[in-house]
């Protein structure tokens, strides 16, 4: 971490949040250091690892008697905080000696106004040459805009720091050819007027990956496509073929084909597209991870393709909260202190979604096996049934592994700094017995 650079560290379990953080960042603070994580855990080994922060982001993280400012004291660690979130004052350890009297910690109640993210971060950053001189421009990442499709207020490019050209009006529809051409070009940022910045998050806050604006022209929008294409860009560095995304994307570039004249599965499948972005976007990265070992097992043939592909597509698609989706061990579920009515559906959506797709008239006994036990590990510490590894199937285990491995990738934010990090958890949790050829398929994906 370079002493040189103004280091933020943001913990954010929401992928969308958290980019607007990044923007308020990078818009106050010149030759800003962005480290991103999701979760408490992951918060407490970044600052193990190291103590040089400048200010951290934070969504309230409490475990027990235990939150993100008794971690803080406990490691002597004075760095000033930023707390954002949903939890009321009630619901901190101690609302006013951990922020109201403290002088370098901050609370922000959900939803926030940017304008006093903004103030705030640059007042707990004290006098520092890193804070920039207010603009009346302000800038957005580029790859940001793959994510919507009606402009949300006029937007430019800069051509030096007095001169900024508008190429999109405010309303306007635009494509993701257009957005590509400016990242072709390495322009990394567009920009708006500073006046339009607080309306520009709030409106991009409502608009998640999978909803757009039904009067969108068909032409400038598959909205299943705009969401693969930000995927791609974000796992792009990984170590997946060209030809995995291609198959892939034959299959799932409309998912509503999948339904094989079922009109019950077509809603379903209609459903899922206009689903939040893990959802979606974890089914798709689970069939791209599966369809890329599977080839670098040599275990590629279409049928067993076809089978993880559907298999992806189909596995979450009782679970409307994306909440229950993200439990994949024993551990986890008994951490969510879920009711018995959501502990009943984690436990049994596979089973349930594979009696529909039977009741349907779809037979892929292949498919049903993989579907029953998705959330299965080989050290027993699965569910539903605590299966070990010599009774988990081949194919059920490279689902069961690219599965896991989509979810790690999505909590990292797609960051290729954690690949060791997500190598080991896959090392630690998946390399028993047939499985470890295929964890040893993850490092090189990683790699």
């Amino acid at each position: 971490m370079s002493s040189m650079s103004f280091n933020v560290l943001i913990a954010e379990p929401d992928f969308e949040l958290s980019d607007i953080y990044v923007l308020g960042i990078e818009n106050t603070f010149q030759d800003s250091n962005i480290t991103r994580v999701a979760s408490f855990k992951d918060l407490k080994a970044k600052l193990n690892a190291s103590g040089n922060y400048h200010l951290i982001i934070s969504e309230y993280f409490r475990d027990g008697d235990e939150d993100i400012f008794s971690f803080l004291d406990s490691k002597s660690l004075n760095i000033p905080t930023l707390t954002i979130t949903s939890f009321t004052e009630a619901e901190f350890i101690n609302f006013e000696r951990d922020i109201t009297y403290h002088l370098k910690r901050a609370h922000l109640p959900k939803p926030f106004s940017y304008v006093s993210f903004e103030n705030i971060v640059t007042e707990l950053s004290g006098p520092s040459s890193f804070v920039q001189s207010r603009t009346a421009y302000k800038k957005i990442n580029t790859e940001y805009f793959l994510r919507g499709t009606i402009a949300l207020c006029d937007t430019y490019v800069k051509l030096s720091d007095s001169k900024f050209v508008k190429v999109i009006k405010r309303g306007d529809t635009f494509t993701i050819s257009q957005i590509e051409s400016y990242l072709d070009r390495d322009i990394n940022y567009l920009y708006i007027n500073k006046d339009d910045l607080d309306e520009f998050v709030v409106n991009a806050g409502e608009v998640s990956f999978l909803k757009y604006d039904p009067s969108t022209p068909a032409e400038h929008l598959d909205i299943a496509q705009k969401s693969i294409m930000t995927l791609k860009r974000l796992v792009g560095n990984y170590g997946i073929s060209e030809g995995s995304m291609a198959v892939v994307d034959s299959y799932v570039s409309n998912l509503k084909k999948l339904s094989q004249g079922s009109v019950k599965l077509k809603n379903l499948l209609a459903e899922r597209e206009q689903m939040t972005n893990y959802l979606y976007d974890h089914c798709y990265l689970t069939s791209i991870l599966g369809v890329e070992i599977l080839k670098q097992l040599a275990w590629g043939k279409k049928d067993n393709i076809e089978t993880i592909i559907l298999t992806s597509v189909y596995h979450d698609l009782l679970l409307e909260d994306e909440s229950l989706a993200r439990i994949s061990s024993q551990g986890e579920l008994l951490k969510a202190e879920l009711s018995d009515y959501d502990k009943n559906i984690v436990l049994s959506h596979g089973r349930l979604i594979s009696e529909t797709l039977e009741k349907e008239g779809i037979n892929d006994q292949n498919l049903y096996e993989i579907l029953i036990n998705h959330h299965e590990r080989p050290d027993g510490n699965g569910f539903p049934r605590g299966l070990y590894a010599k009774q988990i199937k081949p194919l059920t285990a490279v689902f069961i592994v690219a599965h896991e491995l989509a979810k790690k990738m999505e909590e990292y934010h797609y960051d290729l700094e954690y690949s060791e990090d997500i190598a080991k958890h896959m090392q630690a949790n998946f390399s028993k017995d047939h499985f470890e050829k295929i964890v040893k398929i993850v490092d090189k994906i990683l790699k």
